[in-house]
């Protein structure tokens, strides 16, 4: 047995020797450091002192002694106070990791999940759980909506792109003394009429849920509409996908 415990030392002291390496190499960034990411960023951004300070609710002199300091890593929420200020990660300013900024999707979900929490606050003082249920309803329906428009905005854009870098498209406008931009104004309303169409008869279908009579706007002709859009958006990629077959052919 103490053979055994004997021989155990050893390896349990090699085992905690390599723990406390390994804490050692994750270990962050000094506040000097952090300080000199924080100005880093700060200048890459085109952001003054008091800018920053701005949107962490600080004064200037605050961040002046951050930049010039330091920050201690270890204080994690002015940490990730600056982070989201200068669009970083906490894990950049601290040293623990190289990626500097978030993904377009990360930003995008930080910011819809602010909209989605003021949401949820006013939800709340609505009385009754069933209306509550149906106004969220009504809002996945409109994000439901709003993700059909994204896909026409791209098309959109793509469209509006292409008309601006068309040299021969310029140079015939100038010739029939016609702007580019009423061009580029009819693309995009192409485009964007439908979706935008679809949007303006759910929330005046909203308006007439309740009304009696003609009027009344049903559950099922609400989300109808809905569905018709994504219906349509999903035959347009049918057919684009069908298109780029046939020329990739």
């Amino acid at each position: 047995m103490q053979k055994r415990v004997a021989n155990c030392v050893p390896s349990c002291y090699d085992y905690i020797r390599k723990e406390v390496k390994t804490l050692k190499e994750e270990i962050t960034f000094t506040a000097k450091q952090v300080g000199g990411r924080v100005k880093e960023r700060r200048l890459e951004l085109n952001l003054t002192m008091p800018e920053l300070g701005k949107r962490i609710g600080v004064n200037k002199s605050t961040i002046q002694r951050y930049e010039a300091d330091g920050v201690d890593p270890k204080r994690t929420m002015i940490i990730n106070g600056l982070a989201e200020a200068l669009l970083t990660t906490p894990e950049w300013l601290t040293g623990l990791s190289e990626e500097k900024e978030y993904d377009t999707k990360t930003l995008c979900q930080r910011d819809i999940e602010s909209h989605i929490a003021k949401y949820l606050d006013s939800v709340s003082v609505v009385q009754g759980e069933p209306h509550q249920q149906l106004l969220t309803t009504f809002l996945g329906k409109m994000i439901d909506l709003y993700s059909v428009l994204c896909y026409h905005f791209s098309d959109a854009m793509a469209e509006v792109d292409r008309v601006a870098a068309d040299e021969g498209l310029k140079e015939s406008l100038m010739r029939y003394a016609i702007e580019s931009g009423a061009i580029t104004e009819k693309v995009y309303r192409n485009e964007m009429e439908a979706p935008i169409e679809d949007m303006k008869r759910f929330l005046d279908g909203i308006i007439h849920i309740y009304d009696e009579g003609r009027t009344k706007v049903s559950m099922g002709e609400l989300f109808g509409i809905v569905t018709a859009a994504e219906e349509r958006l999903a035959e347009k990629k049918k057919i684009r996908g069908t298109l780029t077959n046939e020329n990739a052919g």
